[in-house]
């Protein structure tokens, strides 16, 4: 696989599981009753906020990892 093939397919991956893992988070918050639609978006947008920044510290690191040369790989 080319290099830009690679590039895409992992944005592609990185974004898809930014959007469901946050969904996912943020439904079982509001299920689990820790906040709720109803009363402001408040907890959605601290969840957004958090998920966003684990999220893109991890796509950051493994980015790093696969795009080290090919000889200090283990």
């Amino acid at each position: 696989m080319t290099g830009n093939l690679q590039a895409i397919g992992f944005l592609f991956s990185w974004v898809l599981g930014w959007g469901i893992g946050g969904s996912l988070i943020d439904a079982g918050l509001i299920k689990a009753g820790l906040y709720s639609l109803e009363g402001g978006q408040l907890g959605t947008a601290a969840t957004f906020a958090l998920w966003s920044l684990v999220w893109g510290a991890a796509g950051v690191g493994l980015y790093k990892r696969l795009t080290q040369p090919n000889s200090s790989k283990p």
